[in-house]
């Protein structure tokens, strides 16, 4: 990579020189802890060939960190990624760090350098400028949002499932969802089931990534897949209803039903009374993410569970 001395030097250039995340980049600027030494010295020595000048870092309040969870394009009413807050409330309490929440919304075309990450707060703030130790990125997250964090120079982790986009460099956290759809399917399998139908909508990262384990799971049995893979409904209740209620009108050989989705399945389950079908007798379902609710269904629903 070449550079132009009437070029700016940024954090993003010192990474491509050393083919690494910028987050990487930013804990070897900031002195933090753990680094690989090898890793270390590749970094400061780009940070030199480049004559790279970091951003003075934004002063810490003092007597604790601020770590800023964002929750991007979603709700808290998800249930998944309040229980994310939640545990992320329960380590910053047990270290004594402060915890601030945001949501965001954006869209994914707005240019990176308009978005305005919504990190400045009157009570903890340091002349008109953010104070954070550190940021916690959840929700539908997309690179232009990613190129904003990077300008920030703060450090910041992302649940990567939630990503879309082309390429992660940023630290992330993923959850296995492959295993997770190829266990629940395996589990049907192993019942005895030979028609097994999933619901969830593709198009969306998540669903897709269950999706695929589901399929590897068919395939290594030499079962075909059935799925109702569109949405018919921005509820995912009446999706799971409408996608069942689709299904059964073209087949009468389902006798399983995946639901990559607890609150889908309990549409699923609905539909079926009203078809006069009987679960687990007649059809069983599966759902994921075990929400609390799932226990207390007639019958009890089976589901994976996430570790949120």
């Amino acid at each position: 990579m070449k550079t132009s001395h009437a070029q700016k030097v940024t954090i993003r250039h010192v990474a491509e020189r050393t083919h690494t995340s910028i987050s990487s980049v930013s804990r070897v600027v900031h002195n933090y802890p753990g680094i690989n030494p090898t890793l270390r010295s590749r970094i400061e020595q780009a940070i030199q060939d480049l004559k790279y000048s970091p951003a003075p870092r934004k002063s810490r309040l003092p007597g604790y960190r601020v770590i800023y969870y964002m929750l991007t394009n979603r709700s808290l009413r998800t249930p998944f990624h309040a229980k994310v807050l939640q545990a992320v409330e329960d380590e910053c309490t047990r270290r004594g760090d402060l915890l601030l929440f945001r949501t965001f919304r954006y869209a994914p075309e707005m240019p990176s350098e308009q978005l305005e990450i919504p990190l400045k707060d009157r009570a903890f703030s340091n002349n008109g400028r953010a104070v954070a130790d550190g940021m916690i990125i959840t929700g539908l997250t997309y690179a232009n949002c990613l190129r904003a964090l990077e300008s920030t120079n703060i450090p910041f982790v992302i649940f990567g499932n939630n990503y879309s986009g082309a390429d992660l460099s940023a630290d992330s956290v993923f959850v296995d969802l492959q295993q997770g759809g190829y266990d629940a399917t395996r589990y049907l399998v192993d019942l005895g089931h030979k028609n097994i139908l999933f619901i969830g909508d593709i198009s969306i990262n998540w669903f897709n990534d269950i999706y695929s384990g589901y399929l590897s799971a068919l395939r290594e049995s030499n079962l075909r897949p059935f799925g109702q893979t569109k949405t018919l409904s921005d509820n995912l209740y009446s999706n799971g209803y409408l996608n069942v209620e689709m299904a059964f009108e073209q087949s009468s050989r389902i006798t399983a039903i995946f639901a990559a989705d607890d609150e889908m399945a309990l549409g699923a389950l609905q539909a079926l009374t009203n078809l006069n079908l009987d679960v687990p007798r007649q059809v069983s379902v599966i759902g994921f993410d075990e929400e609390d609710y799932a226990a207390f269904t007639v019958p009890p629903l089976t589901t994976v569970r996430v570790d949120a």
